[in-house]
């Protein structure tokens, strides 16, 4: 069936309310668009979609989905269905003081479900509908209260933004430290093997960068130093068997060459592996 964009029409009429609110049911779907206002839509009856950023958002009953201005999308409307759509100028935003400096949360968008936002959404939906009976109602200081309860709203999910980013990272600091004390252990027991940064960071699952940067911050140092470092550990409880050579104290570690061997153990050590080794015996 063709569609004839009459709803699109109708979203780009302005009047002087800095709050627009649009009871919806018409069966068009909106092209690519952007404008400049943050646009809140609330499913009544059917499902809607909306496409951003090459995702595709279905919209149920009982949920929203907050558009920041600037952001282009489309939407797919269903033959049938009934919802709201709501459009906010930025001054109602402004209004709100430290609700400008939050907007970064809501990009691209927001869709507020309940298997994801079941603590705020009702109360979030409330705050929507008690706009709409303001609207409906036409009393006095109409566009003062309805744009009151659209900076609640605002500012409700935008502080459920900033806790839902904080455990997330949370939780993903909790992944992280998980993974790297597993990345550590396998880095001590197999020290004598020929480990390498790319290695290590497909045994972690993060990219070879991103692997290399999150291990210096929480280590102080690359993983090459730690790597050694441990291999060097190895290297002393080796040669505190008397009966081992110094050859196999150097194969045993994964060193390649006794040169090599004696190099890298005076240079974290400050003394040869034979000094070592002769101290050790005197102490005992």
């Amino acid at each position: 069936m063709e569609r004839s964009f009459a709803s699109l029409r109708q979203l780009d009429h302005h009047d002087s309310s800095p709050v627009r609110i649009y009871p919806n049911n018409e069966p068009d779907d909106y092209p690519a668009h952007w404008h400049r206002k943050v646009e809140i839509i609330l499913p009544v009856t059917e499902s809607y979609a909306a496409i951003i950023d090459n995702h595709r958002y279905e919209m149920q009953p009982g949920e929203v989905l907050v558009i920041p201005s600037g952001v282009v999308h489309e939407i797919l409307a269903p033959p049938e269905g009934t919802r709201y759509i709501f459009m906010v100028d930025h001054e109602v935003v402004d209004m709100a003081d430290g609700l400008s400096a939050m907007q970064h949360f809501f990009y691209p968008c927001v869709h507020l479900r309940p298997e994801t936002d079941g603590k705020i959404l009702d109360t979030a939906i409330d705050y929507l509908l008690r706009a709409v009976t303001e609207h409906d109602k036409r009393e006095i200081m109409e566009p003062a209260a309805i744009c009151a309860w659209i900076d609640l709203f605002l500012i409700h999910v935008a502080r459920w933004l900033v806790e839902r980013q904080e455990t997330d990272e949370s939780d993903r600091r909790q992944h992280m430290n998980e993974t790297l004390l597993d990345v550590y252990a396998y880095i001590t027991e197999h020290c004598s093997e020929q480990l390498t940064l790319d290695g290590m960071a497909a045994y972690s699952g993060y990219s070879k960068y991103h692997f290399a940067r999150i291990f210096n911050e929480y280590t102080g140092m690359s993983f090459y130093e730690f790597f050694l470092r441990q291999r060097v550990m190895l290297c002393r409880q080796l040669l505190s068997e008397a009966d081992l050579s110094m050859t196999e104290v150097a194969s045993r570690a994964g060193f390649g060459s006794i040169a090599t061997f004696n190099r890298v153990f005076k240079q974290y050590e400050g003394i040869t592996p034979t000094q070592y080794r002769t101290m050790r015996q005197g102490r005992r």
